[in-house]
């Protein structure tokens, strides 16, 4: 509908977006203008963040709920080291001395270990949880329909259709 009406206004040729280029020109500009002092932290992020492209390949669900748990429990791992590199000073040595040290490794996959338990884990704690809740309200409305039944008699309680029970 708004195309049409952008048709018509422009005699039946689509507009162009504008700006477009210009923005990404401009992008591309303050990358290269800026890449000689990012190029540090963004090489440990490229290769701490490893466990995330993993889980974003290999995950099926079109939402990816499961990748992005990955994702933020990966970058909060990651996050003390790029921290750590900042105050150091952003140089490569001091990335790839980061990038070599064992501890580091174990806190960033570690992190990103407990993303995909938190994959694993809450699903089915939450359906357990909605069984256990569902089971006890029928069984709360069960007792409730044994009490109409006293009080009011098996009438009550029928599982006939309405049509039936007006006409019968």
């Amino acid at each position: 509908m708004a195309k049409e009406k952008a048709e018509k206004k422009t005699g039946g040729k689509p507009q162009k977006k504008s700006g477009g280029k210009l923005k990404f020109i401009s992008l591309m500009a303050v990358f290269c203008v800026a890449a000689p002092f990012i190029m540090p932290t963004l090489l440990l992020a490229l290769v701490g963040l490893i466990p995330t492209y993993v889980a974003f390949t290999t995950d099926d669900d079109p939402q990816k709920s499961g990748a992005t748990s990955v994702c933020a429990m990966n970058f909060a791992g990651l996050t003390p080291f790029v921290i750590d590199l900042w105050e150091k000073g952003q140089t490569m040595a001091n990335a790839v001395h980061i990038l070599s040290e064992a501890n580091s490794w174990l806190v960033i996959l570690g992190a990103a270990a407990i993303g995909q338990l938190i994959v694993y884990t809450v699903p089915p704690a939450i359906a357990t949880l909605t069984l256990t809740n569902a089971d006890a309200r029928i069984k709360n409305l069960r007792k409730n329909l044994e009490m109409l039944k006293q009080s009011w008699g098996p009438d009550v309680a029928t599982t006939k259709p309405i049509d039936k029970i007006v006409q019968g």
